[in-house]
Protein backbone atom coordinates (compact mmCIF):
# COMPACT_ATOMS: atom_id res chain seq x y z
CA UNK A 1 0.00 0.00 0.00
CA UNK A 2 1.39 3.60 -0.80
CA UNK A 3 1.12 6.05 1.61
CA UNK A 4 0.13 9.43 -0.68
CA UNK A 5 0.72 12.69 0.09
CA UNK A 6 -3.12 13.58 -0.22
CA UNK A 7 -4.17 14.53 3.23
CA UNK A 8 -8.07 15.60 1.79
CA UNK A 9 -7.83 18.63 4.18
CA UNK A 10 -7.38 21.27 1.05
CA UNK A 11 -5.85 24.48 1.05
CA UNK A 12 -5.73 24.34 5.08
CA UNK A 13 -2.74 26.04 6.30
CA UNK A 14 -1.92 23.47 8.80
CA UNK A 15 -1.21 20.79 5.65
CA UNK A 16 2.54 22.22 5.31
CA UNK A 17 3.22 21.23 8.46
CA UNK A 18 4.16 17.93 7.66
CA UNK A 19 0.80 15.95 7.24
CA UNK A 20 1.59 12.86 4.76
CA UNK A 21 4.21 14.33 2.99
CA UNK A 22 7.06 11.73 3.45
CA UNK A 23 5.52 8.90 2.33
CA UNK A 24 7.12 5.27 1.88
CA UNK A 25 5.65 1.37 1.36
CA UNK A 26 4.22 0.11 4.31
CA UNK A 27 5.55 -3.69 4.35
CA UNK A 28 4.80 -5.50 7.69
CA UNK A 29 2.46 -8.56 7.66
CA UNK A 30 -0.25 -9.01 10.47
CA UNK A 31 1.98 -11.01 11.92
CA UNK A 32 5.17 -9.21 12.12
CA UNK A 33 2.87 -6.00 13.45
CA UNK A 34 1.21 -8.09 16.20
CA UNK A 35 4.84 -8.92 16.99
CA UNK A 36 5.29 -5.15 16.85
CA UNK A 37 2.57 -4.35 18.88
CA UNK A 38 3.45 -6.96 21.82
CA UNK A 39 6.88 -5.60 21.84
CA UNK A 40 5.29 -2.00 22.27
CA UNK A 41 2.57 -2.90 24.96
CA UNK A 42 4.58 -5.62 27.14
CA UNK A 43 7.48 -3.57 27.79
CA UNK A 44 8.85 -2.23 31.67
CA UNK A 45 5.30 -2.62 32.77
CA UNK A 46 4.89 -5.84 32.52
CA UNK A 47 7.77 -6.32 35.65
CA UNK A 48 5.74 -4.39 37.92
CA UNK A 49 2.47 -6.44 37.75
CA UNK A 50 2.73 -8.25 40.91
CA UNK A 51 2.86 -4.56 42.44
CA UNK A 52 -0.22 -3.63 40.85
CA UNK A 53 -2.05 -7.16 42.02
CA UNK A 54 -1.42 -6.82 44.90
CA UNK A 55 -3.29 -3.28 45.37
CA UNK A 56 -6.89 -5.52 44.23
CA UNK A 57 -5.97 -9.22 45.13
CA UNK A 58 -5.39 -12.05 42.75
CA UNK A 59 -9.84 -12.12 42.29
CA UNK A 60 -10.17 -8.73 41.91
CA UNK A 61 -7.03 -7.89 40.44
CA UNK A 62 -7.64 -10.32 37.49
CA UNK A 63 -11.37 -8.57 36.66
CA UNK A 64 -9.58 -5.11 36.73
CA UNK A 65 -6.72 -6.22 34.73
CA UNK A 66 -8.66 -8.11 31.90
CA UNK A 67 -11.22 -4.84 32.44
CA UNK A 68 -8.38 -2.25 31.69
CA UNK A 69 -7.01 -4.71 28.53
CA UNK A 70 -10.39 -4.74 26.78
CA UNK A 71 -10.78 -0.74 27.26
CA UNK A 72 -6.99 -0.04 25.71
CA UNK A 73 -8.06 -2.55 22.76
CA UNK A 74 -11.12 -0.88 22.53
CA UNK A 75 -9.68 2.54 22.27
CA UNK A 76 -6.85 1.55 19.94
CA UNK A 77 -9.44 0.43 17.07
CA UNK A 78 -11.49 3.44 17.82
CA UNK A 79 -8.16 5.19 16.77
CA UNK A 80 -7.96 2.58 13.88
CA UNK A 81 -11.65 3.80 12.61
CA UNK A 82 -10.42 7.35 12.52
CA UNK A 83 -7.73 6.09 10.57
CA UNK A 84 -9.41 4.41 7.92
CA UNK A 85 -12.81 6.27 7.52
CA UNK A 86 -11.92 9.65 8.67
CA UNK A 87 -11.40 11.51 4.94
CA UNK A 88 -8.88 13.83 6.60
CA UNK A 89 -6.87 10.62 7.61
CA UNK A 90 -6.32 8.47 5.24
CA UNK A 91 -2.44 9.39 4.60
CA UNK A 92 -1.70 9.94 8.02
CA UNK A 93 1.58 8.48 8.86
CA UNK A 94 2.14 9.93 12.52
CA UNK A 95 0.02 10.59 15.28
CA UNK A 96 0.21 14.00 15.13
CA UNK A 97 -0.93 13.35 11.61
CA UNK A 98 -3.72 12.01 12.63
CA UNK A 99 -4.61 14.21 14.69
CA UNK A 100 -4.54 17.63 12.71
CA UNK A 101 -6.77 14.72 9.76
CA UNK A 102 -9.44 14.39 12.65
CA UNK A 103 -10.13 17.70 13.74
CA UNK A 104 -9.44 19.09 9.60
CA UNK A 105 -13.13 20.79 9.83
CA UNK A 106 -12.70 22.19 13.02
CA UNK A 107 -11.57 25.86 13.50
CA UNK A 108 -7.50 26.98 13.12
CA UNK A 109 -6.89 27.29 16.84
CA UNK A 110 -8.42 24.34 18.07
CA UNK A 111 -6.74 22.43 15.57
CA UNK A 112 -3.30 23.41 16.25
CA UNK A 113 -3.97 23.65 19.93
CA UNK A 114 -5.08 19.73 20.10
CA UNK A 115 -1.79 18.56 17.73
CA UNK A 116 0.48 20.87 19.59
CA UNK A 117 -0.94 18.81 23.01
CA UNK A 118 -0.53 15.52 21.02
CA UNK A 119 2.87 16.18 19.78
CA UNK A 120 3.91 17.32 23.09
CA UNK A 121 2.46 14.41 25.10
CA UNK A 122 3.39 11.50 22.45
CA UNK A 123 7.31 12.69 22.09
CA UNK A 124 7.46 13.31 25.73
CA UNK A 125 6.04 9.84 26.48
CA UNK A 126 8.19 7.99 24.05
CA UNK A 127 11.46 10.00 25.48
CA UNK A 128 10.23 9.10 29.69
CA UNK A 129 9.96 5.36 28.18
CA UNK A 130 13.34 5.26 26.41
CA UNK A 131 15.18 6.16 29.59
CA UNK A 132 13.39 3.97 31.43
CA UNK A 133 14.29 1.26 28.78
CA UNK A 134 17.80 2.40 29.60
CA UNK A 135 17.73 2.36 33.11
CA UNK A 136 16.49 -1.02 33.23
CA UNK A 137 18.75 -2.24 30.47
CA UNK A 138 21.89 -1.07 32.66
CA UNK A 139 20.07 -2.47 35.67
CA UNK A 140 20.36 -5.93 33.57
CA UNK A 141 24.03 -5.85 33.02
CA UNK A 142 24.87 -5.33 36.20
CA UNK A 143 22.61 -8.30 37.14
CA UNK A 144 23.98 -10.33 34.86
CA UNK A 145 27.31 -9.43 35.80
CA UNK A 146 27.39 -9.37 39.48
CA UNK A 147 30.80 -9.73 40.57
CA UNK A 148 31.67 -7.29 38.60
CA UNK A 149 31.72 -3.85 40.22
CA UNK A 150 30.76 -1.13 37.91
CA UNK A 151 28.33 1.35 38.88
CA UNK A 152 24.59 1.75 37.26
CA UNK A 153 25.39 4.69 35.17
CA UNK A 154 28.60 2.98 34.04
CA UNK A 155 26.31 0.38 33.17
CA UNK A 156 23.49 1.85 31.24
CA UNK A 157 26.46 4.11 29.22
CA UNK A 158 27.49 0.04 28.40
CA UNK A 159 23.70 -0.64 27.39
CA UNK A 160 23.45 2.63 25.41
CA UNK A 161 26.61 1.58 23.43
CA UNK A 162 25.19 -2.07 22.54
CA UNK A 163 22.13 -0.11 21.33
CA UNK A 164 23.84 2.26 19.04
CA UNK A 165 24.95 0.19 15.65
CA UNK A 166 20.87 -0.76 15.85
CA UNK A 167 19.20 2.18 16.44
CA UNK A 168 21.32 3.80 14.34
CA UNK A 169 20.61 1.70 10.95
CA UNK A 170 17.11 0.91 12.28
CA UNK A 171 14.78 3.22 10.14
CA UNK A 172 11.76 1.01 10.88
CA UNK A 173 9.96 -0.54 13.36
CA UNK A 174 10.03 -3.60 11.06
CA UNK A 175 13.84 -3.34 9.58
CA UNK A 176 15.13 -6.10 12.07
CA UNK A 177 12.73 -8.61 11.87
CA UNK A 178 14.41 -11.14 14.10
CA UNK A 179 14.51 -8.89 16.93
CA UNK A 180 10.64 -9.03 17.10
CA UNK A 181 10.35 -12.39 17.42
CA UNK A 182 13.70 -12.15 20.07
CA UNK A 183 12.12 -9.85 22.26
CA UNK A 184 8.66 -11.68 22.74
CA UNK A 185 11.44 -15.00 23.75
CA UNK A 186 13.01 -12.59 26.10
CA UNK A 187 9.68 -10.98 27.85
CA UNK A 188 8.47 -14.83 28.23
CA UNK A 189 11.85 -15.69 29.71
CA UNK A 190 11.91 -12.03 32.16
CA UNK A 191 8.83 -13.52 33.51
CA UNK A 192 8.80 -17.17 33.49
CA UNK A 193 12.35 -17.91 34.65
CA UNK A 194 11.69 -16.44 38.52
CA UNK A 195 8.47 -18.09 38.45
CA UNK A 196 9.76 -21.45 37.08
CA UNK A 197 12.64 -21.12 40.17
CA UNK A 198 9.58 -20.23 42.66
CA UNK A 199 7.94 -23.43 41.50
CA UNK A 200 11.41 -25.91 41.96
CA UNK A 201 12.84 -24.29 44.40
CA UNK A 202 10.02 -22.46 46.72
CA UNK A 203 9.74 -19.41 47.66
CA UNK A 204 11.42 -20.15 51.65
CA UNK A 205 13.59 -17.40 52.38
CA UNK A 206 12.35 -15.48 49.69
CA UNK A 207 8.26 -14.69 50.50
CA UNK A 208 8.36 -12.44 53.78
CA UNK A 209 6.66 -14.49 56.79
CA UNK A 210 3.87 -12.20 57.32
CA UNK A 211 3.05 -11.81 53.57
CA UNK A 212 -0.57 -12.59 52.51
CA UNK A 213 -2.20 -13.84 49.08
CA UNK A 214 -6.07 -12.40 49.35
CA UNK A 215 -8.61 -12.91 46.81
CA UNK A 216 -9.84 -9.34 47.73
CA UNK A 217 -7.28 -7.12 49.25
CA UNK A 218 -8.23 -4.19 51.24
CA UNK A 219 -8.37 -1.27 48.78
CA UNK A 220 -7.13 2.35 49.50
CA UNK A 221 -7.36 5.19 47.01
CA UNK A 222 -3.13 5.71 46.97
CA UNK A 223 -3.21 1.41 45.91
CA UNK A 224 -5.74 1.81 43.67
CA UNK A 225 -4.47 5.01 41.65
CA UNK A 226 -1.37 3.42 42.15
CA UNK A 227 -2.22 -0.01 40.59
CA UNK A 228 -4.32 1.40 37.69
CA UNK A 229 -1.46 3.89 36.66
CA UNK A 230 0.83 0.54 36.18
CA UNK A 231 -1.79 -1.29 34.66
CA UNK A 232 -2.48 1.65 32.06
CA UNK A 233 1.21 2.45 31.31
CA UNK A 234 1.79 -1.61 30.89
CA UNK A 235 -1.25 -2.11 28.45
CA UNK A 236 -1.04 1.36 26.32
CA UNK A 237 0.07 1.66 22.60
CA UNK A 238 -2.53 4.30 20.95
CA UNK A 239 0.28 7.01 21.34
CA UNK A 240 1.86 4.88 18.32
CA UNK A 241 -0.17 2.47 16.82
CA UNK A 242 -0.31 5.09 13.78
CA UNK A 243 3.03 4.70 13.12
CA UNK A 244 2.69 0.92 13.40
CA UNK A 245 -0.68 0.79 10.99
CA UNK A 246 1.45 2.95 8.57
CA UNK A 247 4.20 0.38 8.16
CA UNK A 248 1.60 -2.29 7.51
CA UNK A 249 0.90 -3.72 4.53
CA UNK A 250 -2.69 -3.48 4.73
CA UNK A 251 -3.84 -1.18 7.39
CA UNK A 252 -7.26 -3.04 7.20
CA UNK A 253 -5.45 -6.06 9.19
CA UNK A 254 -4.87 -3.75 12.18
CA UNK A 255 -7.60 -5.83 14.00
CA UNK A 256 -6.57 -8.93 13.16
CA UNK A 257 -3.35 -8.09 14.87
CA UNK A 258 -4.40 -6.11 17.84
CA UNK A 259 -7.50 -8.22 18.87
CA UNK A 260 -6.67 -11.99 17.84
CA UNK A 261 -3.18 -12.39 17.56
CA UNK A 262 -1.65 -9.59 19.94
CA UNK A 263 -4.43 -9.02 22.87
CA UNK A 264 -4.28 -12.60 23.95
CA UNK A 265 -0.90 -12.89 24.61
CA UNK A 266 -1.14 -9.48 25.98
CA UNK A 267 -3.38 -10.98 28.53
CA UNK A 268 -1.98 -14.13 29.08
CA UNK A 269 1.39 -12.61 29.49
CA UNK A 270 0.09 -10.27 32.13
CA UNK A 271 -2.06 -13.26 34.41
CA UNK A 272 1.33 -15.04 34.27
CA UNK A 273 3.55 -11.89 35.62
CA UNK A 274 0.72 -10.52 37.70
CA UNK A 275 -1.09 -13.19 39.21
CA UNK A 276 2.28 -15.48 39.36
CA UNK A 277 4.72 -13.29 40.92
CA UNK A 278 1.93 -12.68 43.60
CA UNK A 279 0.88 -15.87 44.42
CA UNK A 280 4.19 -16.62 44.88
CA UNK A 281 5.44 -13.20 46.79
CA UNK A 282 1.97 -12.14 48.46
CA UNK A 283 1.21 -8.42 49.68
CA UNK A 284 4.99 -7.84 50.17
CA UNK A 285 6.21 -8.12 46.53
CA UNK A 286 8.34 -5.15 45.50
CA UNK A 287 10.41 -4.20 43.18
CA UNK A 288 10.71 -6.01 39.64
CA UNK A 289 9.36 -9.65 39.50
CA UNK A 290 13.03 -10.58 38.19
CA UNK A 291 14.45 -9.22 41.21
CA UNK A 292 13.07 -11.29 43.62
CA UNK A 293 15.88 -13.97 43.00
CA UNK A 294 18.98 -14.73 45.05
CA UNK A 295 22.10 -14.09 42.80
CA UNK A 296 23.29 -17.20 41.01
CA UNK A 297 22.70 -18.45 37.38
CA UNK A 298 18.71 -18.02 37.24
CA UNK A 299 18.97 -14.56 38.58
CA UNK A 300 22.04 -14.06 35.52
CA UNK A 301 19.77 -15.41 32.76
CA UNK A 302 16.63 -13.88 33.88
CA UNK A 303 19.00 -10.45 33.86
CA UNK A 304 20.13 -11.36 30.05
CA UNK A 305 16.54 -11.83 29.47
CA UNK A 306 15.44 -8.37 30.63
CA UNK A 307 18.62 -6.51 29.06
CA UNK A 308 17.59 -7.92 25.57
CA UNK A 309 14.08 -7.24 25.70
CA UNK A 310 14.67 -3.40 27.12
CA UNK A 311 17.36 -2.59 24.52
CA UNK A 312 14.89 -4.25 21.78
CA UNK A 313 11.90 -2.24 23.45
CA UNK A 314 14.06 1.57 22.85
CA UNK A 315 14.74 0.48 19.39
CA UNK A 316 11.01 0.39 18.50
CA UNK A 317 10.43 3.49 20.45
CA UNK A 318 13.21 5.14 19.15
CA UNK A 319 12.13 4.64 15.50
CA UNK A 320 8.97 6.67 16.09
CA UNK A 321 10.70 9.52 17.87
CA UNK A 322 13.81 10.14 15.97
CA UNK A 323 11.57 9.38 12.58
CA UNK A 324 9.69 12.74 13.72
CA UNK A 325 12.54 14.62 15.07
CA UNK A 326 14.18 14.11 11.80
CA UNK A 327 11.00 14.99 9.66
CA UNK A 328 10.80 18.27 11.48
CA UNK A 329 14.04 18.95 10.89
CA UNK A 330 14.68 17.72 7.05
CA UNK A 331 11.71 15.99 5.92
CA UNK A 332 13.15 14.88 2.43
CA UNK A 333 15.58 12.57 4.55
CA UNK A 334 13.19 10.91 6.51
CA UNK A 335 11.97 8.41 4.08
CA UNK A 336 13.31 4.89 5.55
CA UNK A 337 13.25 4.02 1.92
CA UNK A 338 15.84 6.42 1.11
CA UNK A 339 19.33 4.80 0.14
CA UNK A 340 21.08 8.11 0.59
CA UNK A 341 24.35 8.44 2.28
CA UNK A 342 22.86 11.57 3.49
CA UNK A 343 19.72 10.19 4.34
CA UNK A 344 21.87 7.65 6.65
CA UNK A 345 23.85 10.24 8.37
CA UNK A 346 20.81 12.73 9.54
CA UNK A 347 19.14 9.64 10.77
CA UNK A 348 22.23 9.06 13.03
CA UNK A 349 22.13 12.95 13.59
CA UNK A 350 18.91 12.36 15.95
CA UNK A 351 19.83 8.94 16.97
CA UNK A 352 23.28 9.97 18.92
CA UNK A 353 22.06 12.56 21.04
CA UNK A 354 18.39 11.10 21.78
CA UNK A 355 20.61 8.02 23.06
CA UNK A 356 23.02 10.48 25.04
CA UNK A 357 19.81 12.54 26.42
CA UNK A 358 18.21 9.00 27.28
CA UNK A 359 21.09 7.86 29.30
CA UNK A 360 21.06 11.47 31.32
CA UNK A 361 17.51 10.76 32.15
CA UNK A 362 17.98 7.11 33.32
CA UNK A 363 20.35 8.84 35.60
CA UNK A 364 18.78 11.95 37.02
CA UNK A 365 15.95 9.93 37.84
CA UNK A 366 17.18 6.09 39.05
CA UNK A 367 13.56 4.82 40.78
CA UNK A 368 11.73 2.23 38.52
CA UNK A 369 8.49 1.71 40.07
CA UNK A 370 7.95 5.06 41.31
CA UNK A 371 8.72 6.20 37.29
CA UNK A 372 6.47 4.00 35.88
CA UNK A 373 3.38 4.98 38.03
CA UNK A 374 4.08 8.88 37.09
CA UNK A 375 4.33 8.22 33.05
CA UNK A 376 1.24 5.85 33.72
CA UNK A 377 -0.74 8.73 35.51
CA UNK A 378 0.61 11.75 33.67
CA UNK A 379 1.64 11.03 29.75
CA UNK A 380 -0.82 8.29 29.21
CA UNK A 381 -4.07 8.52 30.09
CA UNK A 382 -3.61 11.82 28.09
CA UNK A 383 -1.72 10.87 25.05
CA UNK A 384 -3.30 7.27 25.02
CA UNK A 385 -6.67 7.81 26.02
CA UNK A 386 -7.94 11.02 25.84
CA UNK A 387 -6.77 12.10 22.65
CA UNK A 388 -7.98 9.03 20.58
CA UNK A 389 -11.34 9.67 22.59
CA UNK A 390 -11.15 13.12 21.33
CA UNK A 391 -10.14 12.51 17.51
CA UNK A 392 -13.09 9.56 17.60
CA UNK A 393 -15.86 12.22 18.94
CA UNK A 394 -14.91 14.70 15.84
CA UNK A 395 -14.21 12.51 13.47
CA UNK A 396 -18.33 11.09 14.58
CA UNK A 397 -19.03 14.90 14.68
CA UNK A 398 -18.15 15.86 11.74
CA UNK A 399 -18.64 12.43 9.60
CA UNK A 400 -21.45 12.60 6.68
CA UNK A 401 -22.29 9.26 6.99
CA UNK A 402 -22.20 8.51 10.92
CA UNK A 403 -19.92 5.13 12.35
CA UNK A 404 -22.39 2.98 13.95
CA UNK A 405 -21.63 3.17 17.85
CA UNK A 406 -24.28 1.69 19.97
CA UNK A 407 -25.12 3.13 23.05
CA UNK A 408 -23.37 0.02 25.28
CA UNK A 409 -20.28 1.64 23.46
CA UNK A 410 -21.02 5.24 24.23
CA UNK A 411 -21.29 4.37 27.80
CA UNK A 412 -18.12 2.60 27.36
CA UNK A 413 -16.19 5.63 26.26
CA UNK A 414 -17.79 7.46 29.09
CA UNK A 415 -16.47 5.42 31.51
CA UNK A 416 -12.61 5.61 29.92
CA UNK A 417 -13.11 9.27 29.51
CA UNK A 418 -13.90 9.60 33.26
CA UNK A 419 -11.35 6.90 34.40
CA UNK A 420 -8.34 8.69 32.32
CA UNK A 421 -9.30 12.16 33.79
CA UNK A 422 -9.46 10.55 37.17
CA UNK A 423 -5.87 9.15 36.39
CA UNK A 424 -4.38 12.34 34.67
CA UNK A 425 -5.36 14.66 38.24
CA UNK A 426 -5.59 12.13 40.99
CA UNK A 427 -2.80 9.85 40.04
CA UNK A 428 -0.79 12.24 38.78
CA UNK A 429 -0.68 13.54 42.50
CA UNK A 430 -0.30 10.88 44.13
CA UNK A 431 2.84 9.83 42.31
CA UNK A 432 4.41 12.66 42.83
CA UNK A 433 3.53 12.74 46.61
CA UNK A 434 4.62 8.68 46.40
CA UNK A 435 8.41 10.49 44.56
CA UNK A 436 8.47 13.14 46.64
CA UNK A 437 8.26 11.20 50.57
CA UNK A 438 10.89 8.78 49.43
CA UNK A 439 12.88 11.21 47.48
CA UNK A 440 15.75 10.49 50.42
CA UNK A 441 16.09 6.56 49.77
CA UNK A 442 16.49 7.44 46.10
CA UNK A 443 20.26 8.82 46.25
CA UNK A 444 21.03 11.59 43.81
CA UNK A 445 21.51 11.29 40.66
CA UNK A 446 25.01 9.66 39.26
CA UNK A 447 25.36 8.01 42.12
CA UNK A 448 26.86 4.43 42.39
CA UNK A 449 23.55 2.73 42.68
CA UNK A 450 24.97 -0.70 43.26
CA UNK A 451 22.03 -2.14 45.36
CA UNK A 452 20.69 -5.38 43.88
CA UNK A 453 23.61 -5.40 41.06
CA UNK A 454 26.71 -6.52 43.70
CA UNK A 455 26.75 -9.56 45.77
CA UNK A 456 28.18 -7.57 48.51
CA UNK A 457 26.61 -6.88 52.03
CA UNK A 458 27.56 -2.72 51.44
CA UNK A 459 25.49 -3.28 48.11
CA UNK A 460 22.62 -5.73 48.57
CA UNK A 461 22.59 -6.46 52.05
CA UNK A 462 18.80 -6.45 51.72
CA UNK A 463 18.69 -8.72 48.47
CA UNK A 464 17.25 -12.29 48.57
CA UNK A 465 20.04 -14.63 49.87
CA UNK A 466 21.80 -12.46 51.56
CA UNK A 467 20.15 -11.30 54.48
CA UNK A 468 21.38 -13.88 56.94
CA UNK A 469 24.81 -13.91 55.36
CA UNK A 470 25.77 -10.34 55.73
CA UNK A 471 23.04 -10.60 59.37
CA UNK A 472 26.39 -12.93 60.38
CA UNK A 473 29.08 -11.67 62.45
CA UNK A 474 32.34 -11.90 60.25
CA UNK A 475 34.22 -9.83 57.28
CA UNK A 476 32.05 -9.84 54.65
CA UNK A 477 32.67 -7.25 51.97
Amino acid sequence: MQHSSDNGSGSDSDSSSGLGKTAWEGKNSAWLTAGIIVADVVGAGILGMPNAVKHFGWALGTIVLTLMLAANVHISLLLWRVKMFCPGCYSAITYVDLCRGAFVKSSKLQRRSIAIVTGISQYSFLFGLMGIYLLSAGKGLGMLFYNTHICLPIWALIASAVLLPFAGTAREMGTYQSLVWINIITLCGTVLIPLGYYCVHGTEGIKPEDSQVLAFAPLTAAGVLSALSTFTFGMTSQFMLTEIIAEMKDPAELPKAYVSISAPFQLIAFMVAGLGGYFFLGDAVNGMINENLPFGIAFQVGAFCLVTHMLISYLIKGVVLCRAMLTAAKEEWASPDDPRKRALFGWNVMVIPTIIAAWLLANLVPFFNELVDLLGASFTPLSCWVIPILMFIRYYVDAEEKPKVSIFEWIAIALEMCLAVVLLFLGTYTSLVAIHENWQSFGYPFECHCEGIWETCACSSHHIGMMDQCAAPGPFP
